[in-house]
C-alpha cells in the first residue's frame, strides 16, 4: 500500500511538472513571437532614428557649438542628418546638414559627417545638397559629388577625410552622377524631418 501511494504521489508530480513546462513554454514562444513582431515594426526604426537625433543633438549643444549657442537665435538652431555606409563596414556615417544664416552664406552651407561615435570625420564648408554618393571608392570610402558654382565637383578620401571646401576642388571628370548613386538630402532642408537642438 505504501508503494502504491508513493507510485501515485510520483506520477501526480511528474504530471504537473509536465504541465508546468508546457505552461513555460508557451509564455515563451508568445514572448519570442512579440519580440520578433515588435522587430519589424516602423514603431522600432522610429526609435532609433530618435536615437541618432538625440545623440547628435548632444554632440552639437556639448562639442561643437558650445560656444556659439550664446549668440544663436533658436530659429537657426535645426538640423537634418542622414546615414550612409561609406565605407562598407557595416556602420552607417552620418551626414548632418543645416540651412539658417548661421550656417550658410552666399556660396552654401555647414555640412558635418560624423562616424557613429559623433566625432567629425569631415567639416564642409559652402556647400550645397544634394549629395550623390557613388558606389566608386577611394581609398575604400565612397565619392561624394556635389554641384558646386554649377558645376560638379568630385570629393575623394584621403585616407582621413574628405576635401572640406568643394569650392577649391577641380571640376569632376564628368558632368552627372551616375544612376546608381544615393541622393543624401535629395529633397529641400523645409520638406524634410527638422530636428531643433
Amino acid at each position: 500500500m505504501d508503494f502504491k501511494k508513493k507510485l501515485i504521489c510520483l506520477a501526480l508530480v511528474l504530471a504537473i511538472a509536465s504541465c508546468n513546462s508546457k505552461k513555460e513554454d508557451k509564455v515563451v514562444l508568445q514572448k519570442d513571437t512579440i519580440v520578433s513582431v515588435q522587430k519589424d515594426t516602423i514603431i522600432e526604426k522610429a526609435v532609433v532614428e530618435d536615437t541618432v537625433a538625440t545623440k547628435i543633438k548632444y554632440f552639437l549643444v556639448n562639442t561643437f557649438l558650445v560656444n556659439d549657442l550664446k549668440i544663436m537665435d533658436k530659429s537657426e538652431r535645426n538640423f537634418q542628418y542622414e546615414n550612409v555606409d561609406l565605407n562598407d563596414d557595416g556602420i552607417p556615417e552620418t551626414f548632418v546638414r543645416f540651412s539658417s544664416s548661421y550656417f550658410c552664406g552666399s556660396g552654401g552651407c555647414t555640412f558635418l559627417l560624423l562616424d557613429d561615435k559623433q566625432n567629425i570625420i569631415t567639416k564642409f564648408t559652402v556647400m550645397d545638397a544634394p549629395i550623390f554618393v557613388e558606389r566608386k571608392k577611394i581609398k575604400g570610402w565612397s565619392i561624394l559629388l556635389v554641384k558646386n558654382g554649377g558645376v560638379f565637383k568630385e570629393l575623394a578620401f584621403n585616407g582621413s577625410k574628405y576635401p572640406s571646401n568643394p569650392s577649391v576642388v577641380p571640376k569632376a571628370p564628368y558632368d552627372a552622377p551616375s544612376s546608381n548613386a544615393i541622393i543624401v538630402f535629395e529633397k529641400p532642408f523645409a520638406e524634410g524631418i527638422v530636428n531643433p537642438f
